[in-house]
């Protein structure tokens, strides 16, 4: 009985380091600003109102009623899980401070899941769909009567960009950003843009140098500060990824149907047959894509 009593105190003991972790870990995702967290109250969702909000125009004896958009955009919620295998005779051994080490560590991987889920979505732009039916990154997303691409491609001499090839690059991305409009034919990017730039390490110190240097060859560089950089290495090669964090709709959206959270298995088979005690966590998310026009891929040509 008192080993039961010692399980129980431990599972309630592991839980709350669990979510001490869980909660004081990063104190924000580098990617939080391109994604909107929706909740779910089912297996998938459907958004029908992606790139059709009404703009103000002129009061004309009534209202001109706008309805939304005949979209069939569906995101799935898929269950995702870790389990953390415990033998019993680590707390015999009074190896407790090892186990929270790795319950910590479990924590943290639990937190960053999220950040990983995005760079999925990113690297797939340019072969899954999003709201318009249209590759998340392509170069014919239909808009009234005309086409915008937001997969574009930019010249360097080499395989990777110089500063000045860079800066060229980011320049037409930014310009391309600026212009893109909603189904109503308004603006989505107009003012001031909040913009986070993406790269592989293998062009962080070029970008770096590109938003962090006065001058570029002797001349004042007019791109310094104009974006946050974020380098990652589930990215490779030259192409970068440009977004506007601006907005109550993201480019990205993470679906929660059921928020992380810890369980255990202390006295069932695998801890009567092998000594083991499981210790897991679990979610139901949904991740997919915003608006379009809010995110620019470029790519060497």
């Amino acid at each position: 009985m008192g080993q039961v009593t010692n399980l129980i105190l431990l599972e309630k003991g592991l839980r709350a380091d669990f979510m001490k972790a869980y909660m004081s870990g990063e104190s924000s995702n580098d990617l939080d600003n391109i994604i909107m967290k929706t909740s779910s109250s089912s297996n998938q969702e459907r958004y029908a109102w992606l790139g059709n909000v009404p703009r103000m125009t002129l009061w004309s004896d009534e209202r001109q009623l706008k309805g939304l958009s005949d979209y069939n955009y569906i995101i799935p919620n898929y269950s995702y899980e870790a389990t953390l295998k415990v033998n019993k005779d680590s707390l015999d051994d009074d190896q407790l401070g090892a186990i929270k080490i790795r319950i910590a560590d479990l924590a943290k991987k639990a937190r960053n899941f999220p950040r990983k889920l995005a760079f999925d979505a990113i690297v797939a732009g340019e072969s899954a769909l999003c709201y318009d039916g249209q590759f998340f990154f392509d170069t014919d997303h239909p808009v009234g009567s005309i086409t915008a691409s937001n997969d574009l491609t930019a010249t360097y001499a080499g395989t990777l960009p110089t500063v000045s090839e860079l800066a060229t690059a980011l320049n037409a991305a930014i310009a391309a950003m600026k212009k893109f409009v909603d189904d109503s034919g308004e603006l989505i990017n107009d003012g001031e843009l909040a913009l986070k730039m993406l790269v592989s390490p293998d062009i962080e110190a070029t970008a770096r140098e590109l938003l962090n240097a006065t001058q570029i060859s002797g001349t004042t560089n007019t791109l310094k500060g104009i974006a946050t950089l974020v380098s990652s290495g589930r990215l490779i090669g030259a192409p970068f990824y440009l977004f506007n964090t601006e907005g109550a709709v993201k480019p990205l959206i993470h679906q929660v149907r059921q928020p992380v959270k810890f369980e255990s298995q202390t006295n069932g088979e695998s801890a009567f047959m092998r000594k083991d005690l499981l210790y897991g966590v679990d979610s139901r998310d949904g991740f997919g894509y915003g608006l379009w026009q809010k995110a620019i891929l470029t790519k060497k040509a």
